[in-house]
């Protein structure tokens, strides 16, 4: 199944034939809703570009909840991260019955050698999901701060024992304290 590359942003600007050649080479995939594409932690093997359908990239946190990264649609692509050769760091599952473009790593990476176009628009597309990042944990510390300084540390009941403890201990000392320069003093 041959498709149209030149309709995908990744590849702007790349010439006609050079498209042609490389949709020859993809491997459709289709799947059915509700199945994994991928797991955090395989190894990565191929670029996927959505033809039809959608799909979410999660992670699990230490509880198995998901957290979900994003959503991805038709025209878009996902497992970019697969040309540094380490695991996935994501998982991905479809939403919908969706079909996909497969391009292995190899027949990726050569292309992209080829069309430096094609690894700059890359690049500018992982500059804006670390951005993007960067103003989620912005967000999210922003939260974080704003709900500590809501609470009222001293109302909290650990730190109002712990006071008490505290002074009790401190009112041990003084008298432990009168105690012994009264006794020595005295005696």
């Amino acid at each position: 199944m041959p498709v149209d590359l030149k309709i995908i942003p990744l590849f702007q600007g790349v010439q006609d034939d050079a498209l042609r050649a490389l949709s020859a080479r993809v491997v459709s995939k289709a799947l059915p809703k509700d199945s994994v594409v991928f797991k955090e932690g395989d190894q990565p093997d191929a670029l996927y570009i959505v033809v039809s359908g959608r799909v979410k990239v999660y992670l699990l946190d230490e509880h198995g909840k998901e957290l979900v990264l994003t959503t991805k649609g038709p025209g878009e692509y996902f497992g970019e991260m697969m040309l540094d050769d380490k695991p996935r760091s994501a998982s991905v599952v479809t939403q919908e019955p969706s079909e996909f473009a497969v391009l292995s790593r190899a027949q990726f990476t050569s292309f992209m050698l080829e069309h430096p176009e094609v690894a700059l628009q890359l690049i500018r597309d992982l500059i804006r999901l670390g951005r993007g990042m960067n103003v989620k944990a912005r967000e999210g510390f922003r939260r974080h701060i704003e709900e500590l300084e809501r609470v009222q540390v001293g109302e909290i009941a650990a730190v109002k024992r712990w006071r008490l403890a505290k002074s009790v201990v401190l009112v041990l000392v003084l008298i432990l304290a009168g105690l012994q320069f009264y006794y020595f003093a005295v005696h």
